[in-house]
Parts: C-alpha cells; sequence; structure tokens
C-alpha cells in the first residue's frame, strides 16, 4: 500500500474464503490414518503442483476417522489431491513413513488422475462429501541401489508418476551400502531421483552443500529388483536479464531483478533456486538439480513483466549458454468511477480474460475520494473490469457474471485510460 496521508481510520475489507471438506476410506469404508490431503490451484499451465509457500489450511492430515478440512482458500479454481503411504508429506515431516498392507504409497486426485475436477471459490464457497475410497488395483515392489560418492551418506530417492510429476507417488532413502527398497507402489511409468547428501527434513529433504541428483526412468508392471542408480553432482546455469524483442530501453523495464527456479517435480527435496541477475553481467544459479523449472522474476517493480512463461528444462543434462530472462513493458489502468456520490463505498474488481495473460486471477482496488483508481504491472492482453457496492451490507462477490463486466485491451508501455460506471443501488 502506498500511503500518503491518512485523515481517518483505514478500513480493511475481507474476503470470504472457500472451504472443502471430505473423507478417506479403503474398499471397506474404513479411515486410512496418515493420509495428507492438498488443494492446488489450477495452473495457467503446466502440472498440477502443491502451492511454493502454503497457505495456511490449503494442506491438512485427515483426523482418526479419515476426515479432512481445507480452508481459507481465496478465490481462484482449486483440485483435491490426497496423497497416502511412503509420501513426502510423511517423509518431510518424520524422516520416514509405514506403509500399510494392501493399501501401499500413492498419489490420487478428484475423482480421478486423468480428469481432475476444479472447485471454483469466488467468495465463501463451501464443498463437502468430496470423498477418497483408496483402492489399489494392484502393488508391486521396487528395489536397487545408489552408487554413493561417499559411503557416510544418506540419500532420498522419490518415484514420481510421469502424468503426476508435481507430487511423488512414494519416497524412499537409501541404506548404509547404497540400497533402497520401495514396497506396494502401483504399476505405471515413473520418473526415479535421488537427492543427497540429505542433512536433515523440513517439508523436504534438506541437502547439504554441493548435492548431487541422480535421474532415470522406470516401468512397473511387476516387481523389480537391482535397478542401479547413479548420481552427478548439481549444474550451474547462468542467466542474464534481456528485454524482449521490440522494447525500449527506457520502457520501464529494471536493470536487475530477482529470478525464481521453482522445480515442476518432486525430488522430495528443497530444489527450488533463486539468484539476483541484471543485464550486464550472465550471473550463475548453482545447486540445480536434473528437473524441469518454471522461470519466474520478481522485483521488477509496476511498469514490467515476465515477458515468457519459460521452463528450463535440466532433465536430459545442463545448459551451456546463458538463459535469457525476457521482460518487457507493462501495461496499466487509469481509471475513474464515475456516477457514484461516494465513490470509496465500491470496489473495483480486474479479471484476467486469457488464461495466460496474467499469474494473478483476480485484483481488486477500491477508488479514492475522487471516484480515481489504478492497477500497474499488467501483462498485455484481454480483461473484465467491474464496479460493484463494497460497503458492510454488501455480499456481491468480487468475481461476478462475465455477462455483466466490461472487456477491455491492456497494451504494454502506457496507461489504459477508462471512465467506469458505478452501478445503480437497485442492481445490488
Amino acid at each position: 500500500m502506498r500511503l500518503q496521508s491518512i485523515s481517518g481510520g483505514l478500513l480493511i475489507r475481507l474476503v470470504r474464503c472457500g472451504v472443502i471438506t471430505g473423507q478417506v476410506v479403503d474398499a471397506q469404508g474404513q479411515p486410512i490414518l496418515g493420509v495428507a490431503v492438498y488443494a492446488m490451484p489450477k495452473p495457467l499451465n503446466g502440472p498440477l503442483m502443491p502451492y511454493s509457500m502454503p497457505t495456511f489450511g490449503s494442506n491438512t492430515r485427515v483426523d482418526e476417522r479419515g476426515q479432512y478440512r481445507l480452508y481459507g482458500l481465496p478465490p481462484g479454481e482449486y483440485a483435491v489431491v490426497a496423497t497416502y503411504g511412503a509420501s513426502t508429506s510423511m517423509f518431510g515431516s518424520s524422516g520416514g513413513a509405514e506403509v500399510r498392507s494392501g493399501i501401499g504409497s500413492g498419489v490420487q486426485v478428484y475423482p480421478s488422475n486423468p480428469r481432475p475436477q476444479f472447485f471454483t471459490v469466488a467468495g465463501g464457497e463451501q464443498y463437502r462429501n468430496i470423498d477418497f475410497a483408496i483402492v489399489p488395483a494392484g502393488l508391486h515392489n521396487l528395489s536397487g541401489k545408489v552408487e554413493l560418492p561417499d559411503p557416510t551418506t544418506r540419500y532420498w530417492l522419490a518415484l514420481t508418476a510421469v502424468d503426476q510429476p508435481g507430487m511423488a507417488t512414494a519416497v524412499t532413502e537409501t541404506k548404509p551400502d547404497g540400497s533402497f527398497r520401495f514396497e506396494s507402489i502401483p504399476a505405471g511409468s515413473f520418473t526415479l531421483t535421488a537427492s543427497g547428501p540429505v542433512r536433515g527434513y523440513g517439508g523436504k529433504a534438506v541437502l547439504g552443500p554441493q548435492p548431487y541428483f541422480g535421474r532415470s526412468h522406470v516401468s512397473v508392471a511387476a516387481d523389480l529388483e537391482g535397478v542401479a542408480v547413479s548420481v552427478q553432482k548439481a549444474q550451474t546455469v547462468s542467466f542474464v536479464l534481456r528485454l524482449a524483442p521490440g522494447q525500449r530501453a527506457d520502457g520501464g523495464c529494471p536493470a536487475t531483478a530477482q529470478v525464481t527456479l521453482t522445480a515442476l517435480e518432486d525430488f522430495a527435496a528443497l530444489i527450488d533456486r533463486n539468484g539476483e541477475v541484471n543485464s550486464v553481467k550472465e550471473q550463475p544459479i548453482a545447486d540445480l538439480a536434473p528437473a524441469r523449472y518454471r522461470i519466474g522474476a520478481t522485483r521488477l517493480g509496476d511498469g514490467c513483466y515476465l515477458a515468457s512463461d519459460a521452463v528450463l528444462d535440466l532433465s536430459a543434462g545442463g545448459k551451456d549458454a546463458p538463459v535469457a530472462v525476457l521482460v518487457a513493458a507493462a501495461g496499466s489502468i487509469s481509471g475513474k468511477l464515475t456516477g457514484a456520490a461516494n465513490a470509496p463505498e465500491f470496489a473495483v474488481a480486474l479479471v484476467a480474460a486469457d488464461a495466460e495473460s496474467s499469474a494473478q486471477a483476480v485484483q481488486v482496488v477500491f477508488p479514492d475520494a475522487g471516484g480515481k483508481f489504478t492497477f500497474g504491472g499488467l501483462r498485455p492482453g484481454r480483461y473484465r473490469i467491474v464496479a460493484q457496492a463494497a460497503g458492510e451490507a454488501s455480499k456481491a462477490r468480487w468475481v461476478t457474471d462475465p455477462a455483466r463486466m466490461i472487456e477491455i485491451q491492456i497494451v504494454a508501455g502506457a496507461p489504459t485510460e477508462l471512465e467506469l460506471p458505478a452501478p445503480q443501488r437497485s442492481q445490488q
């Protein structure tokens, strides 16, 4: 918030968040203990991913009756995912896990992995009886050995399904001789990863300095033995900040920014990385796993945005050439609410009409006494905008019927001037 002067107290308006509840049981209807349940935001592109920084209530463990409650979900669309057995959640919180006979380990999306259902939260929705029945079709064991660079270290291994790489199907660790064993895993096509040396755990494995990683593909249709996993030193990749084609140097983008690398695969280890980059000299980011990373950027200011949704693929090896992080001048809205006797009684909501236009689905501002309002740092594209009552008595949601919203086109590098009529009271 940018506050130049405050004449009175601040009115902080809250949006009612969503709730999803249900139960996780086995084929006999008995609760399965130790299950972790997640609300995963609908991705703009790529696989389902748990929150990089989970909000309180977006994930939970089932209780003794197998029941769960996800809450505090801000406006958006969510899939519900249950992980059970030797999951990343169990290993990351206790350093190990017990696998229940006949249930094994796995990841289940509601109502099915191939066709996830997304639950829309616009303001206060409560979805009940979102129940899971864990009934594995067949379970197998997989064992092998990691070629340890240092025999005194231990490594964690993760088995992730090719179609759901965001959460590991099962996790295990090496014994002192480097051997490992996954028990009771489902059939399928998997990526097998190894990370270490492991120094501890905190949600996921905490790796020591100069980590090693391994990666291979396995297909499980029966019990597998003698799987060999070799590990290599982590990779280093250089990054440089660049203006997107057609952009001018005075377009509003900074000379430095913070680059974030978010792993799109669950190695059961903390492998996300970040670093400062600039437009003058290539900057290295070290300790990268052989994974696929989504490239993000922060500290760009209101006048700049990340021009491409790039993915850095290190699964097949490192990158010799520096990776260009492309930025471009952002758009903005300079608006005025008209026809309102008291403009601060209204809220203005902005929604990206194209899924790829914005990573932030909903933005809300409140006009000043003169009716003026602004939105900054907008990626060019189509948006929908609406004004609605926001007083204490209003029950209006931030996101309303698209037919009642005005569609606008945001261009880069210049503010979009807009006069937005205030709705009549009779319409609220």
